[in-house]
């Protein structure tokens, strides 16, 4: 009788470091099979200007390598670029141990009445006119997990998408533009000044089969067109610097959704858009924002 093949086992390499760029180049050059960014903790992110791109203040990366990769030449690589900033964890993972462990880190997410984000392969039980975006945590911001991200995409699930044309102003992975064409957006804009960002945005598009009501171009390529909803989720400071661009993009009775601001900005910002948008009640969660605006002038 033959005997019961072996689980095959994934090598999972986990670095905690201020500079995650580095640690996904490396396992990138290790030829992993999936690199994974997430936030290290709940603590405060970096404020960049607009010119410089966003961050965690600290970054858990995964790589995950196929069975019969090396460890050691990898943490050595690990050790030798990042040196002390690095923190480094080795597992060796069964395959249905990983599988069922990825899962349950990233259930689904559920926002308003029928907005769902899940995983690609996690089972949703949901009613027939749901909407379920599949998205895996990635090498772009934005899984729907952080306040920032959860707020938005609380309001995009209760607002009127159908046939509006929306700007996504810093998109990260695309989950919010992605969310918006689902629910029935005519066309999104979504720029980002991070190059990886605007690919992770073009391939959850096409995952999603939105690709074709989603356009990625360069920042300086939109021009002056204005939008029927902008949305900005990114840091109070490029908020406030964004205000004349988000402002010129925004037509007259158009909604602003910004978020990314903590308890404690919210007056810098809202002063910003002073006199061009009449603000609502702010939205809180967990010492983060998101702040609601209209456009002043007739629709």
């Amino acid at each position: 009788m033959d005997e019961p093949a072996a689980p095959v086992a994934w090598l999972q390499i986990t670095v905690e470091t201020e500079r995650a760029s580095l640690a996904e180049a490396i396992f990138e050059s290790f030829d992993a099979e999936a690199v994974t960014v997430l936030d290290a903790g709940d603590d405060i992110t970096v404020e960049n200007t607009p010119h410089e791109h966003p961050g965690f203040e600290a970054s858990r990366v995964t790589g995950l390598f196929t069975h019969g990769t090396l460890a050691a030449p990898i943490e050595r690589a690990l050790q030798d670029t990042l040196g002390n900033d690095a923190t480094i964890e080795v597992n060796t993972l069964a395959d249905e141990h990983w599988a069922s462990a990825w899962l349950a880190q990233h259930p689904p997410l559920h926002f308003g009445h029928r907005l769902w984000i899940a995983p690609h392969e996690a089972p949703v039980d949901v009613d027939d006119d749901a909407i379920v975006v599949r998205l895996d945590p990635g090498l772009a911001f934005g899984t729907g997990t952080h306040p920032t991200t959860a707020l938005c995409l609380e309001w995009l699930a209760e607002a009127d998408i159908a046939g509006r044309h929306v700007l996504d102003y810093g998109c990260g992975s695309g989950i919010l533009a992605v969310a918006a064409a689902r629910l029935g957006a005519a066309s999104v804009t979504a720029v980002d000044i991070d190059d990886q960002a605007v690919r992770a945005t073009r391939e959850n598009a096409e995952r999603n089969g939105v690709s074709q009501c989603i356009e990625t171009p360069a920042l300086d390529g939109i021009g002056a067109r204005t939008f029927d909803i902008v949305l900005a989720n990114i840091l109070a400071k490029p908020l406030i610097a964004l205000a004349p661009t988000l402002t010129g993009h925004a037509a007259p009775g158009a909604p602003l959704v910004l978020s990314g601001l903590l308890t404690r900005q919210i007056e810098d910002v809202k002063n910003a858009y002073t006199g061009a948008f009449t603000f609502e009640e702010s939205a809180i969660r967990e010492d983060w924002v998101r702040l609601d605006a209209r456009r002043n002038g007739h629709d």
